[in-house]
């Protein structure tokens, strides 16, 4: 009888998986609380309910049949909001799939990807299981990119394949045009990814028309509350979207994920209203942690903050917090170690987490 662990691909016999954020059932359980005592501001997800204009659009759907493996009316209804041709735009499970595809399409084993850290774990996750060669290049100080480093890698390993988040996952801050364009002016495709896009307004897809090697990746779980759903999407030049379009799966976005964005494109000045409101609870707790000694926070232009505590680290502001039912998001690794990343929650929310604050210093 043969091993099947043999049979395995070797890079993916014993992998590190991708850790995300726990469900509110099991931190519940490691902290002793009623599930419904839990304050998820762990995974930067919007705090509010869906818009019941949401909820109605997915009930009754035909779920006995399969969705349209072509997207046209997400791709239309997408078209309209971004201003970009149907034929420059793809949808998917999740800005995850996004990055999944253009992770397949670009980059063969062995190959080199480069990554800047500190950002999001999916970049990084992806090129494990591609058993693409990762080329860490960290941020500043400032957690600006190092451009001068980040091009001379990108010359020296011919990677083809770069993501930016863009407000950047922990630390909040934007990719500057300037940026962008240094490393677009490598040849190396550059993947903006936009999730937390509609809480700044700032975007590199004005760049589009002048660089066939940008794609910019946005997401709904956040600014319209259905992270449940997974729908995201990317723009880009006809040449990419098209060959994203060929390899992905047939039926990749479900059809109660497609109904629930269009839905939300359709009252998206409401659920812009309550960004409006999450933007001014993030300032709010700004304005706190300014008059509170040893503690500080990166400059953020999306939906959280990451504190860093003089003195503490982040493991025990995690379980000071968690002690409270409150869940933020704790960090491995030398730079983050004193830190936490919290999202901003509903008011109510906030003033515990504010007290919380207080209660610490």
């Amino acid at each position: 009888m043969r091993d099947l662990r043999d049979m395995m691909r070797p890079h993916l016999y014993n992998p590190t998986g991708y850790v995300g954020a726990q469900h509110s059932d099991h931190l519940a359980t490691a902290a002793g609380i009623d599930p419904a005592d839990v304050i998820r501001l762990n995974a930067n997800e919007n705090p509010y309910e869906p818009l019941q204009e949401i909820t109605d659009a997915i009930a009754g759907l035909p779920i006995h049949e399969y969705p349209d493996q072509d997207l046209v009316r997400m791709r239309d209804a997408l078209s309209e909001y971004t201003g970009r041709p149907p034929e420059q735009i793809i949808a998917g499970s999740g800005g995850d799939e996004i990055i999944e595809l253009l992770t397949k399409l670009f980059v063969a084993p062995g190959e080199s990807m480069i990554d800047c850290p500190p950002t999001f774990g999916m970049y990084e996750f992806c090129a494990r299981i591609a058993e693409a060669e990762l080329i860490a290049v960290e941020r500043r100080d400032d957690w600006e990119l190092d451009i001068d480093a980040t091009t001379k890698a990108i010359e020296r390993t011919g990677a083809k394949i770069l993501f930016i988040a863009s407000p950047n996952n922990p630390t909040g801050n934007l990719l500057p045009d300037n940026d962008a364009r240094a490393i677009l002016d490598t040849g190396i495709v550059l993947v903006v990814d936009e999730t937390y896009y509609e809480f700044c307004g700032e975007t590199s897809a004005g760049l589009l028309d002048e660089y066939e090697n940008l794609v910019v990746i946005r997401s709904f779980s956040k600014w319209a509350g259905i992270a449940g759903l997974r729908v995201g999407y990317a723009v880009g030049s006809e040449l990419i979207i098209d060959h994203l379009m060929t390899i992905k799966q047939p039926y990749n976005l479900n059809i109660a994920a497609e109904s629930a964005a269009l839905a939300a494109l359709e009252h998206k000045a409401k659920l812009m209203s309550r960004i409006d409101t999450l933007t001014s609870e993030r300032k709010r707790v700004e304005s706190v942690i300014d008059e509170l000694p040893g503690i500080s926070y990166s400059p953020s232009a999306a939906n959280y903050l990451l504190m860093k505590f003089d003195g503490r680290s982040g493991d025990a502001v995690y379980e000071f917090l968690a002690r409270r039912g409150i869940f933020a998001r704790k960090f491995s690794g030398r730079r983050l170690e004193n830190s936490i990343r919290v999202s901003v929650g509903t008011p109510l929310q906030n003033d515990m987490v504010i007290q919380a604050l207080y209660d610490l210093v």
